[in-house]
């Protein structure tokens, strides 16, 4: 009754230092899935050299006070490798266009 069906909220994501927000983006969170579990799936940069962490940040658009921050720890954090070696080059030889199966294309 006092918050309406639906909260909106800001999601951010900041650097170590606080001073570049690398994501936004709104969330509404509905009265009817208040109790459940709600993931947020997103991408942010990774700088060389890896900083210590970064601060999610959520905060409720309507009400005064109402932030969360929370650090994501990159202590244990495990990065694929910077440049993937190629694949080998299979010596296959190409199809003819009529094995495409359409009058059109050939």
């Amino acid at each position: 009754k006092v918050h309406d069906h639906a909260l909106l909220f800001h999601v951010f994501v900041q650097d170590n230092d606080g001073e570049k927000i690398l994501h936004h983006e709104p969330f509404v969170l509905r009265s009817t899935y208040a109790l459940d579990e709600h993931v947020l799936e997103f991408y942010v940069p990774v700088t060389d050299p890896l900083p210590p962490q970064y601060f999610l940040c959520i905060t409720s658009d309507r009400w005064l006070h109402a932030t969360n921050v929370l650090p994501i720890s990159f202590k244990h954090l495990i990065l694929p490798r910077k440049f993937a070696p190629h694949t080998q080059l299979l010596d296959l030889q190409p199809l003819p266009l009529s094995a495409l199966g359409n009058s059109t294309l050939e």
